[in-house]
């Protein structure tokens, strides 16, 4: 694996792993858990457009 695909591998992770912290703050509950893990989340897509947009030469 290069450098780009481990990155993608690990932001794919950490998107699913916001998405339980949401899934659990719904559950107890807890708002200050589900606008953290949005924030998480959003950030997370942010960060992964350089990785999913075409390399300019």
């Amino acid at each position: 694996m290069n450098e780009r695909q481990c990155q993608l591998v690990g932001l794919i992770g950490f998107i699913i792993a916001g998405f339980v912290f949401i899934a659990a703050g719904i559950n107890f509950g807890d708002t200050l858990t589900i606008v953290g893990s949005v924030i998480w989340v959003i950030s997370c897509l942010i960060w992964l457009i350089p990785l999913v947009r075409p390399q300019k030469d």
